[in-house]
């Protein structure tokens, strides 16, 4: 309740209140509420549109949080918990300054990848791929160190006498490489909400595919095949159904945020990826009217014809077609400045 009065007397004064059309912060519970919640509920959206009373105003998510929490959500399937051991020998090194020569490289890496981690505990997820990988890089190294110790902390003891935690490692780092080269696309400056459903697709045809294929790594198949030939089959099974129900998991928590992100898919063109056609205009022109702001939709058809030349024209620019959408538009609107509306 406080927070939301807050925006609400920094919006009046900024003279900004009437001008308000849309909320964006993370997807916690404090801004948005569970999914499905009721509209009742005691979150900063729900305030602040009662405040404002205006039941149109939008909230976005924020994307980063999504993913976040998607991979999140997908490895909390999985038997070996891989986040709570990246973080307890992150821990353990960060404590104790052990200095033994093979594990000189990997103190030096936790002292700097542990402080980053305190530093935004709420997508940590996102920031814990390098860990997998630096784990994976000195895999044995750790394995020896820790069995080698007389009282080592039991969890970590126990994942690395694990028949599968290395395989378990291998399929997160191929997994989170995935979330991270789409995190970095959300990271550019001037993203669009259009860019920022591209980027939630692309991720949600990834895992589909994946599950359909039940997909793993070369990597991971040959050590699975290493473990069929050890006689491990029973839990060389429970692994292939704990990838299946990685993905599965991934793409249903996935799937759960992105609705609300269905109701602004009629702006998808306005990327410019295609020619517009005049019925995805009117969509969008439907949606405005319907949140209060006023379009000629007479007027906006002689623009939208000069739109569609301008962006037929540049359709064989390769150039032009890697162009964020601000991009893109500025370009047409440089290019238009003259045209009489």
């Amino acid at each position: 309740m406080d927070l939301s009065d807050s925006l609400v007397k920094a919006l009046k004064k900024h003279r900004l209140l009437q001008k308000c059309v849309a909320f964006a912060g993370d997807n916690c519970n404090t801004m948005f509420g569970d999914v499905g919640q009721e509209e009742e509920a005691r979150v900063v959206f729900t305030r602040l549109k009662k405040s404002l009373q205006r039941e149109t105003l939008i909230g976005v998510h924020c994307p980063a949080h999504v993913l976040h929490n998607c991979i999140h959500h997908g490895a909390d399937a999985l038997e070996v918990d891989v986040e709570n051991i990246i973080l307890k020998i992150y821990q353990y090194f960060h404590i104790y300054a052990v200095r033994t020569e093979p594990l000189q490289e990997y103190c030096d890496f936790v002292e700097v990848e542990y402080k980053r981690l305190l530093s935004h505990v709420r997508t940590r997820w996102l920031s814990l791929f390098p860990g997998i990988t630096k784990l994976l890089q000195m895999h044995s190294a750790l394995k020896s160190f820790f069995l080698s110790q007389s009282n080592p902390p039991a969890v970590l003891k126990s994942f690395f006498e694990h028949e599968f935690g290395e395989l378990y490692l291998w399929h997160m780092h191929s997994l989170m490489n995935a979330f991270h080269l789409h995190i970095e696309e959300m990271e550019r400056e001037n993203n669009s909400l259009v860019e920022v459903m591209k980027t939630l697709d692309s991720v949600h045809t990834i895992l589909l595919d994946r599950r359909a294929q039940n997909f793993m790594s070369l990597t991971v198949k040959g050590m699975l095949a290493d473990k069929r030939k050890e006689g491990l089959e029973a839990g060389c099974d429970a692994f292939s159904e704990a990838v299946r129900r990685l993905y599965s998991h991934c793409i249903d928590y996935l799937e759960m945020w992105m609705a609300s992100l269905q109701e602004f898919s009629c702006f998808a063109w306005m990327a410019l990826s295609d020619t517009p056609s005049w019925s995805d205009v009117e969509a969008c022109i439907t949606y405005l009217i319907e949140k209060g702001v006023e379009i000629d939709d007479i007027r906006c058809f002689d623009q939208f014809n000069n739109l569609k030349k301008f962006v037929e024209a540049s359709s064989d620019e390769e150039e032009f077609q890697h162009l964020l959408s601000h991009q893109k538009w500025t370009k047409y609107f440089l290019k238009a400045k003259a045209i009489e509306w």
